[in-house]
């Protein structure tokens, strides 16, 4: 249970800051870098997770749409633990599909990543990352770019609801946002 968010939510504007500064070097520091943004992404989406079920968050961030790139898996082609780095040997990199994703959804995809690869531009800056399930491996894998990660960090980092009203779902038992006020 999350009670005082701001805890959690600072974190990811700290993230969300270092991340669009990233320039990984060669090396140890370098590898030190990469270590990072995993660690960055991952906790900081878990906690975009756990904040998604409170009511520490406005409906609004809640239903955020992020824009990814979809490839389809290959036929006949099985990713496993050893080759899971090997993207392009299971999947259709060549033909990208723009979807639409909640924020609830990457969330679940990176917390619960089978596949995760960091990409990145020549210039060793962060480009975005690829990311699968285990439950999708061999259906397909997603891209996120690093401005779709940065927003969302951002948007829920920066989301403190001043004034909400709720209301008790009568089939569900549940408490329910009835009405946010501006």
């Amino acid at each position: 249970m999350i009670h005082e968010s701001r805890h959690w939510k600072e974190p990811l504007l700290r993230a969300a800051t270092w991340l669009s500064k990233l320039c990984v070097e060669e090396g140890d520091a370098g590898e030190r870098s990469l270590v990072r943004v995993e660690r960055e992404l991952f906790i900081g989406f878990y906690a975009i997770r756990k904040l998604l079920e409170t009511f520490k968050v406005s409906p609004s961030t809640k239903e955020l749409k992020l824009a990814l790139q979809a490839y389809t898996a290959l036929p006949d082609r099985k990713v496993d633990y050893f080759n899971r780095a090997d993207i392009d040997k299971f999947f259709n990199l060549s033909h990208p599909m723009n979807e639409h994703r909640n924020i609830g959804f990457i969330c679940n995809q990176i917390v619960h990543s089978y596949i995760f690869i960091i990409d990145l531009r020549e210039d060793g800056a962060l480009n975005g990352f690829f990311v699968t399930p285990d439950s999708m491996r061999f259906k397909k894998l997603y891209f996120i770019e690093l401005g779709q990660v940065v927003h969302a960090l951002r948007l829920v980092g920066k989301d403190y609801p001043r004034n909400m009203q709720y209301q008790r779902n009568p089939k569900t038992g549940q408490w329910e946002v009835h009405e946010q006020l501006v």
